[in-house]
Order: C-alpha cells, then sequence, then structure tokens
C-alpha cells in the first residue's frame, strides 16, 4: 500500500509540468486569436431567418439558436407581433420621470420583475430628494402590476420620500407584469416614438422609445430569436449571426501566429458572399458591411 501511495505521489509530481504546461499552451492558444467583426445591416426582411436555419441543417454548417437574456412573454401587442413574431420577449424598460430620475425595470423568465431607481450619478445612493414625485411611481406600479395602495406601500414605502437618512433600494415583484398596459400607457403619454433594431443587428436585440416632446419617457428593450451559423475555412472561422427581424453582423476568427496575419477583403467577403448563396440570403449585402480588424492579447 505504501509503495503505491508512493508511486501515485511521483507520478503526480512529474505530470505537474506537463498540466501548467498545457495551460499555458490553452492559454496562449485562446489568446493568440485576430478577428474581424462587422457592423450590422438588416436584410429587409424577417422571412430570411427561418429559411436560413433551415439551409444550414442540411448544408453541413455549425449553427446554435441564441436563447439571449432572460424576459417575459407579453402576449399579443397590436402592432408588434407583425414585426417581432408571435414569441418575443420584453427583457427590460426603463420609465423616466425626468432625463436625470427614473426607475429601471428587469424581467426574469418566470415574470418576476426587479427594479431599481436611478439617477445621474450611478454611483450614488438614491436619497428621497433625488426621488420622482411618489405619485408618479405608485402610478406606474398600478398600470403594470394592477396593485392596490396598500400592496403598493410594500415596495414603495412612504418613509422613502420623507425620512432623509433612507435610501432606495434595488426590490423585486414578484407579480407578472402587465406589459400591454403600460406599453399603451407610454403610447397615450408620448408624442413619438421610434424603433431602433440597427445597434444589436443579428443578434436578436430592439429597443422602442418614446418621446413627450424632446424629453423621454420610457423605453422598452425586446428579444427574438437569433442564431450563429459558422463555416470553417482552413485556420480561419466565418461566422452569420442573424435574427428574426433580418438583422446580420459578420465574424470572422483565426490564429494570429499562422502564416496569415490578416486576409485579405477581396478573399474573405467573396467566402462570405459564397456562404449567403449557399443560405439563401441576398450576397449584394455583403457589399454593404464594413468590418474592423482586431487582434487578442498576446
Amino acid at each position: 500500500m505504501i509503495k503505491n501511495r508512493k508511486t501515485l505521489l511521483l507520478i503526480a509530481v512529474l505530470l505537474i509540468p506537463f498540466v501548467l504546461f498545457s495551460g499555458f499552451l490553452f492559454m496562449l492558444t485562446y489568446y493568440d486569436q485576430a478577428f474581424y467583426s462587422s457592423n450590422g445591416v438588416n436584410l429587409g426582411s424577417p422571412g430570411y431567418y427561418t429559411h436560413a436555419i433551415s439551409i444550414a441543417k442540411g448544408a453541413g454548417y455549425d449553427y446554435s439558436v441564441n436563447d439571449g437574456p432572460g424576459g417575459v412573454q407579453p402576449g399579443f401587442i397590436e402592432g408588434l407581433d407583425t414585426r417581432l413574431g408571435s414569441d418575443f420577449r420584453v427583457n427590460s424598460m426603463d420609465l423616466y420621470y425626468s432625463n436625470s430620475s427614473w426607475f429601471s425595470i428587469s424581467f426574469s423568465n418566470n415574470g418576476d420583475s426587479t427594479f431599481s431607481f436611478w439617477g445621474e450619478d450611478p454611483l450614488a445612493q438614491y436619497r428621497p430628494e433625488d426621488l420622482p414625485e411618489r405619485e408618479w411611481a405608485v402610478n406606474k406600479f398600478k398600470i403594470m402590476y394592477g396593485m392596490n395602495e396598500k400592496e403598493i406601500e410594500a415596495y414603495l414605502p412612504v418613509d422613502n420620500w420623507e425620512v432623509n437618512d433612507i435610501f432606495f433600494e434595488q426590490v423585486t415583484v414578484t407579480r407578472y407584469p402587465d406589459i400591454v398596459a403600460i406599453r399603451r400607457h407610454l403610447l397615450e403619454e408620448s408624442t413619438s416614438s421610434t424603433f431602433d433594431a440597427e445597434n444589436s443587428a443579428g443578434e436578436g436585440g430592439s429597443t422602442e422609445t418614446f418621446y413627450k416632446g424632446s424629453e423621454k419617457i420610457g423605453s422598452i428593450r425586446y428579444f427574438v430569436p437569433a442564431a450563429e451559423i459558422s463555416f470553417k475555412e482552413g485556420l480561419s472561422t466565418y461566422t452569420v449571426h442573424i435574427d428574426r427581424l433580418g438583422g446580420v453582423r459578420l465574424y470572422i476568427s483565426f490564429r494570429s501566429n499562422s502564416s496569415k496575419k490578416t486576409i485579405p477583403e477581396k478573399e474573405y467577403r467573396a467566402l462570405f458572399k459564397r456562404i449567403f448563396t449557399d443560405l439563401g440570403l441576398p450576397p449584394e449585402k455583403v457589399d454593404e458591411v464594413k468590418f474592423e480588424y482586431g487582434e487578442g492579447f498576446w
């Protein structure tokens, strides 16, 4: 028994340098990456998403569907289902009392809401003098959660608006939010709104923002299904990020210590056009994409 223990100890000691060196090689490989990343563009039709996924399954491409961040399914919202589909989720929203005072709400998959007040200084404790009028906050709770005054008191204590040495802390509401009602409220209160999906094209995100005159009064962030479709060419991996809004974003990764420090633009654009053609996407859209080059830490 003692002999076996000595043998095991000796083997362990001999293996330590090998394990450490293997870890070093792994880190070196991980960080020694070069890449090209693009801005997002829109293909012009949400139908391209399901079409590309269907083709990728039988065309030898690696693909994965991105579940994205948590969120609640709000049910049918007139004017949005035709744009986002029937299974979009709401991740979070901001409701503004003023440009310097608002509260943010994030939603988990089970319907819980986590909300907190924010001011111009994100590191400061949110004290009573920074809070909006309590009646304003109470009204938003009534609309979103259907609560009465007594129920709201548990989340928005009157003392928080009256006692100077109390600051507002993040709280969680376990009642399912009525997204339809709060969005209708924002539409009624606003004079204009915008819908932006460009900043997260290919990732499935979009933001609807509501304005009263020039003042922002609220924003809602949505998420739709998105996917990554990849193709390997030598030491390089070409990836198409695509979402059901029709947004795409392109990415290339490769070893920067290989014989190629860069890839000629004509070469990688031609390959992406071939991938687009294979997936039934319009190849001419590749010409609209702008790429940026980057490298890892080492």
